[in-house]
Order: C-alpha cells, then sequence, then structure tokens
C-alpha cells in the first residue's frame, strides 16, 4: 500500500513537470509557413531567414520535405522573412507580425535570383 503512494506521488510530480516543461515562456509567439516553387510545388531544403524590423535577432532554419518552415519563441513584435533555394530567392515580407501565443503563416514564393 505505501509503494502504490509513493509511486502515485512519483508520477503526479513528473506530470506537473512534464506539463510546465512544454509551456512556451510568456510574450512569445512563432513565425511558421512554407516555401513554394514558380509551380506552387513545396521547396525542400530552402533556407528560411527571419529578422526583427529593427534589424536585430537574425535567425535562420531549413524548410522540411513539405517545404515548411518554423521559428519558435519569438518575442511580440513586427518582422522580415526570406527564403532562398533551389538558385532562387523570394520576396521579403516585411510587417509579420507575432503575438504571444499564436503563430503567424506566410507563404513565400521563389523566384530566379536577381543580379546584385
Amino acid at each position: 500500500m505505501r509503494i502504490n503512494r509513493i509511486l502515485a506521488a512519483l508520477l503526479l510530480v513528473l506530470l506537473t513537470v512534464g506539463t510546465s516543461a512544454a509551456r512556451r515562456p510568456a510574450g512569445v509567439g512563432t513565425v511558421g509557413g512554407q516555401v513554394l516553387d514558380t509551380r506552387n510545388k513545396p521547396v525542400v531544403d530552402a533556407r528560411v531567414t527571419v529578422q526583427a524590423s529593427d534589424g536585430r535577432g537574425l535567425q535562420t532554419t531549413e524548410t522540411d520535405a513539405r517545404g515548411h518552415f518554423w521559428f519558435p519563441f519569438l518575442s511580440e513584435g513586427q518582422y522580415s522573412v526570406r527564403a532562398y533555394g533551389r538558385g532562387g530567392v523570394s520576396e521579403w515580407r516585411q510587417n509579420v507580425w507575432v503575438s504571444p501565443g499564436r503563430q503567424t503563416n506566410v507563404i513565400l514564393h521563389l523566384g530566379a535570383k536577381k543580379a546584385m
């Protein structure tokens, strides 16, 4: 009987710790979306960057097998997002607003790289 109580208490502690560890920090949101080519097909392994509109906090990730990307834990505010891949580059998506506890979705279309 005593072992059952100890096991029940241990299980309760583990569940509490696991639940609190999975929570997002307060005041943050995410930017996610998909990168598509000129035929609207997903682009695998495209490099996607996100940057706060004031130039801080540049982050980079790559798209998955379905062309999806995700930037978790971004502070509330405005961001710019761009993708590169398969010899192409997307437009800068500016003024992407991140709200706490929400995901802002962005679709980026790769076009031909522009000459510098």
